[in-house]
């Protein structure tokens, strides 16, 4: 298993992502990955004890994670990822890689690539043929729920948010009985039990679901039809979404480009109150 045959980008976590995406992982050899996610770079210089700390995890499955990786072990899957990470840090040196910001920067960037992906234009494809389209965001996605919807409902013809638990069955059931054929959920860590049952009752109902997630290995990945994925920021103390902000404007900004004529329409109707409301 040569590190060419792996190695489809320059940024390591690109790689790790696309490694655990081919091999099946257990729940908790997920959870461990996504916590290497968060530790670059520095993760390719712990151990397997300070890598199980992190993670919450037993040393042993640690280890195990490398085989289920395809490594003989972890010193092999250790020597590869730091390859990996030196290489990278090989064409960086005007920012401070610990840096909150650098964070954000990789992750902005990272993005790109999915915006001009296949999942993208398969949620804009989606999105654009639901009405009404409902937007699900609890918790900690609530903001970035109600964010896509301020700006949806000046350029899209129905438009509904739903940000709260106790009614989110009745919600989703809702937008079925109305002809809803999509919705669209943000869930950012910590996932609510009650969005991932939102999810699967909108997909027992028949509904399309576009998720919007920092991981494509989050554990209701299955569940969705369409997964975006837009990596958190995590040297603050608490998660940045800047990534997600982005994403979701970006995502309703295709959408309202399918059909540009509406979409002038109602923008210029939406600006003629504009002086109602400003001083």
């Amino acid at each position: 298993m040569t590190l060419e045959n792996r190695l489809d980008t320059g940024r390591a976590e690109d790689w790790l992502l696309e490694l655990a995406q081919r091999h099946r992982l257990s729940p908790s050899q997920r959870q461990i990955v996504q916590r290497m996610l968060a530790l670059f770079p520095d993760v390719a210089f712990l151990s397997t004890i300070e890598i199980a700390e992190q993670a919450g995890v037993s040393q042993p499955t640690v280890t195990r994670l490398a085989t289920a990786l395809g490594f003989a072990g972890y010193p092999e899957f250790r020597a590869a990822l730091r390859e990996v990470v030196l290489a990278g840090q090989a064409g960086d040196v005007t920012l401070d890689r610990h840096s909150p910001l650098h964070q954000e920067v990789a992750n902005l960037s990272g993005l790109g690539r999915e915006l001009d992906g296949e999942r993208m234009a398969a949620a804009v494809r989606l999105l654009a043929a639901t009405s009404p389209l409902g937007v699900i965001g609890l918790r900690a996605s609530a903001a970035l729920a109600e964010y896509f919807g301020y700006f949806a409902r000046r350029v899209l013809p129905s438009t509904s948010v739903h940000t709260d638990a106790g009614g989110l069955d009745d919600a989703v059931l809702q937008l079925h009985q109305q002809g809803a054929s999509a919705v669209l959920v943000f869930a950012m860590p910590r996932y609510p039990a009650s969005t991932v049952a939102a999810i699967r009752l909108a997909r027992q109902l028949g509904l399309a679901t576009v998720i919007v997630a920092d991981s494509p290995l989050v554990p209701f990945a299955g569940d969705a039809d369409v997964l975006l994925v837009a990596p958190v920021g995590t040297g603050l103390v608490f998660d940045s979404h800047a990534a997600t902000v982005v994403l979701a404007i970006s995502l309703l900004d295709a959408v309202a480009g399918t059909d540009p004529v509406r979409t002038q329409q109602r923008l210029e109707a939406h600006e003629a109150l504009v002086d109602r409301w400003v001083m």
